[in-house]
């Protein structure tokens, strides 16, 4: 389930790491133009970016593509432990102690209908900015001024053909939806643990809780029905009236929009009480989910199934 990871280790003495360089390929120095001391030594182990400094040793890249033939495949909990074995063993250096500063969990699933397909059935979450960057790639931002958590969902295959990946064959000529959930900056007070290092990655009770809240943030997304045919039906009056063609047209109304006309009234200070956006975020979304008027579609249905899967065959 791991994809990208960022480690680092500290630099406690002035010969600390000198070795690693000749591990690297295509290492070079970058230096201050000002007074040319050397800032620090970059190159790469596989697909890793590997810099070292006067603060330390930085690696960066899909831990996955590093111990697997690409991150097509999955890491489970030991060949988590496997692949920090081999990092450990490429730079000498033990990567079991190594402090996390990014960490992604992610998986595909192999869907009935192309991925881009799910996106306008996922609707709007809190604290996140929904952003349909191309039509094969969906983004939830978190809207704290130092971005620190991402839930991204994307169209795998083309992504791997583009940089002539390698895809196993049970996924070629599949619709293959990923989704990815990450984090950056700050693991502890985000994971809410005291220390994220290389050993907590294949840790147990982590790994399960990690996956927990990589499905908790797939749940925490508002989820756009269809409007049920019999749901006109059910009006009754004229509030039941206008609920209906509200639920109608949010339903209509490409989650984006009603997101950007949200933040147009935040920034034209309609409520003078930040707690009334909340409030109205929660009536757009009771008046849309309402089950009289609305069904869950086949979409997401077959999407949350297929995480629910991943929850209860976490391994």
């Amino acid at each position: 389930m791991y994809d990208t990871c960022y480690f680092f280790i500290q630099r406690v003495r002035q010969d600390d790491f000198q070795n690693i360089v000749g591990c690297l390929t295509g290492a070079r120095e970058t230096t201050d133009t000002a007074t040319g001391e050397v800032l620090a030594t970059v190159g790469s182990l596989n697909n890793m970016k590997v810099s070292v400094s006067m603060a330390g040793l930085s690696v960066k890249g899909s831990l996955c593509k590093f111990y697997l033939p690409d991150n097509t495949f999955t890491l489970s909990r030991n060949t988590t432990k496997d692949a920090l074995t081999k990092l450990s063993d490429s730079l000498h250096i033990d990567f079991d102690e190594a402090k996390l500063t990014r960490i992604d969990v992610s998986t595909h699933f192999i869907m009935s209908k192309p991925a881009p397909t799910y996106y306008p059935f996922l609707g709007l979450c809190t604290h996140y900015q929904r952003t349909q960057a191309t039509a094969h790639t969906l983004y939830y931002n978190n809207m704290a001024k130092d971005l620190q958590r991402t839930m991204v969902f994307y169209d795998k295959l083309p992504e791997v053909e583009a940089r002539d990946g390698i895809t196993p064959d049970v996924f070629v000529g599949e619709n293959l939806l990923r989704y990815e959930s990450r984090w950056v900056r700050r693991l502890p007070q985000q994971l809410r643990v005291s220390e994220v290092k290389g050993r907590t990655l294949y840790d147990a009770t982590f790994y399960h809780y990690i996956i927990d809240l990589w499905a908790k943030n797939y749940f925490s997304i508002q989820k756009i029905k269809k409007q049920k045919n019999e749901s006109m039906n059910e009006i009754k009056d004229v509030k039941s009236a206008a609920n209906y063609i509200i639920s109608v047209a949010l339903q209509r109304l490409p989650p984006d929009e009603v997101q950007n006309l949200l933040e147009e009234m935040k920034a034209k200070r309609v409520f003078r009480d930040a707690k009334y956006y909340t409030r109205l975020r929660q009536k757009l979304k009771n008046i849309t989910t309402n089950s009289k008027m609305s069904n869950e579609s086949d979409q997401i249905r077959e999407l949350d199934n297929e995480v629910k899967q991943i929850l209860a065959y976490k391994v």
